[in-house]
Parts: structure tokens; sequence; C-alpha cells
């Protein structure tokens, strides 16, 4: 081995080890809104079974926020609505009196939990500026 070599692997060894030393290896503060979102998600999972909801009707529930995406610029205004919690809060306290079908309960409740959740992996509603990912 060369010296010119050994120094070009060192090189490289430090600036791994740099790198790895900056990176967070702790969750966030942020990271516990996955507890009650997941929760959430599992008590809707749970009503759903006993009243004979199914798994293809939750996940559809799950991802119906983020259809507004593949809109672009225009379903961002949607996508940012649907990821409040006011609204999903609003549409479980008006399923939960019993004057709709079970399955808007579920519905409602899956939905809740997806906003949750999305708190806790930094999927939050954007507030103006250019429009990245949407």
């Amino acid at each position: 081995m060369s010296a010119t070599t050994t120094t070009i692997e060192l090189g490289a060894k430090r600036s791994t080890r740099e790198a790895s030393a900056g990176e967070r290896r702790f969750p966030r503060w942020r990271h516990l809104w996955l507890v009650p979102g997941i929760a959430i998600a599992i008590y809707a999972n749970q009503i759903g079974n006993s009243n004979g909801v199914g798994i293809l009707a939750l996940i559809g529930f799950g991802i119906m926020p983020d259809v507004p995406r593949l809109f672009g610029a225009r379903g961002r205004g949607i996508h940012c609505l649907l990821h409040q919690e006011l609204p999903a809060l609003i549409a479980v306290a008006i399923a939960a009196t019993g004057v709709v079908p079970v399955i808007f309960l579920v519905g409602a409740l899956t939905w809740l939990g997806h906003v949750i959740t999305g708190r806790g992996v930094g999927d939050v509603p954007k507030r103006g500026g250019a429009v990245r990912n949407a």
C-alpha cells in the first residue's frame, strides 16, 4: 500500500465517522404522535372487524387524505384541509352519535389516525410558499 492510498482511506473513514457522529440517533418529540395515531387506527380496525368492515375499506380510508397529492398544486388546498385535526375530529364526533352507519365511524377514526400519525412522521400541512413535492 502506498502512502497516498492510506491517506485517502483514512480520509474516507474520518468523513464517514464525522457524518455518523452528527446524526441524531434518538427519537424526536414529534415521534410521540405515533403512539396515539396507531392506537386510533387499531381501535378503528377493531370496530371495523366487529361490524364487518374489511381491511380494503380501512386501507382506502387511510389513503384517501393523500389522494389530492396526485393533482399537484391544484390539490394542495384540499390536501392541507384533510390533514388538519379539526375536520377529522368533527367527522368522528358526527359519526359517533350513531345517526350514520358504523362504516362512517370507522372511516372517520381511520382518517383521524392518519392525521395524528402524520404529525409523528412529519407529514404536516404546508403553509404558503412553493410546492416542492405535492
